[in-house]
């Protein structure tokens, strides 16, 4: 296992010195290839605070992570860089907020600042940041200009080119497509998709987005209350009677189909994956 959480539990404090879980008791493994997981929850269920322990940017108060072989725990020491760093390599994290992660005076400083720090040249850091401004939907005229002066759905590429220079063998991503138009976000989720078919590589999406649930995930992480209450396949979570209980939405498509089954008597043979299956279900239907 590439990342194993063995009962971690993160307590925050707050500022009336009160002390609460921001996840609690979390087991769970991860692989490094072939993965793509949807993580989803209600705001401020411990999603973010889950992730950020994955490349030790945050480390347990309780229990302990282990990532690529190294022990996380309340005792690591945060200056050890010589120790976390290369785990950071391995496991990159793109924030929900792309401000935190631009700081430099041009896009092109900002994406090759990951890569040369873990010892690569800066000319191959300069040419891998040609390669990624593409991918993510941005012409390379981007790499000249000033992170700051970008609108928010750029800052977002941007952010996410900075940690594909650096070749992560497992891909983390706090709410890619908010603030995204439907093409922009369609064409982020296939980049996506691309590199953990082609790579066969481990995408990890928090999301609220149950379409992108349903379409794209293999394995579903659900939190609830700083708990993780579901850990499987989403045909089996949509199943589960837990959904509302959990305030989840049912993706479109599932909602379109259950409604049409409940109320005209339509019966599906199977789960429509996409608008054709759906289309087909609806021609044979009895």
């Amino acid at each position: 296992m590439a990342i194993k959480f063995n009962q971690v539990t993160y307590r925050y404090e707050s500022a009336n010195n009160d002390f609460y879980d921001a996840i609690s008791d979390i087991s769970l493994s991860i692989e490094d290839k072939g993965e793509f997981i949807t993580l989803i929850g209600e705001t401020g269920s411990g999603k973010s605070t889950l992730v950020q322990h994955m490349n030790a940017l945050i480390h347990p108060s309780e229990g302990e992570v282990l990532i690529y072989g190294i022990k996380v725990n309340k005792n690591t020491k945060k200056d050890k860089k010589e120790k976390l760093n290369p785990l950071r390599q391995k496991v990159g994290l793109v924030f929900q907020f792309p401000e935190y992660q631009l700081f430099e005076e041009t896009v092109e400083r900002d994406i090759i600042f990951g890569p040369k720090n873990f010892g690569m040249s800066e000319v191959q850091a300069k040419a891998i940041a040609k390669e990624v401004i593409v991918q993510v939907g941005l012409d390379e005229s981007y790499l000249l200009r000033s992170p700051f002066n970008l609108s928010g759905g750029e800052k977002k590429r941007v952010s996410i080119a900075g940690i594909l220079a650096m070749n992560p063998d497992i891909l983390v991503l706090d709410e890619p497509t908010s603030g995204l138009d439907p093409k922009g976000r369609d064409d982020l989720l296939n980049l996506f998709l691309s590199i953990h078919e082609k790579l066969n590589k481990t995408v990890i999406i928090i999301t609220h987005d149950m379409n992108i649930v349903y379409k794209y995930a293999k394995r579903v992480l659900v939190m609830n209350n700083s708990r993780l209450v579901f850990d499987g396949e989403p045909s089996v979570l949509f199943k589960k009677k837990n959904i509302e209980e959990w305030n989840l939405d049912l993706p479109d498509m599932l909602e379109l189909q259950y409604n049409l089954e409940n109320e005209l008597g339509i019966k599906f043979s199977k789960n429509p994956n996409n608008i054709e299956d759906f289309l087909t279900e609806i021609k044979g239907a009895k």
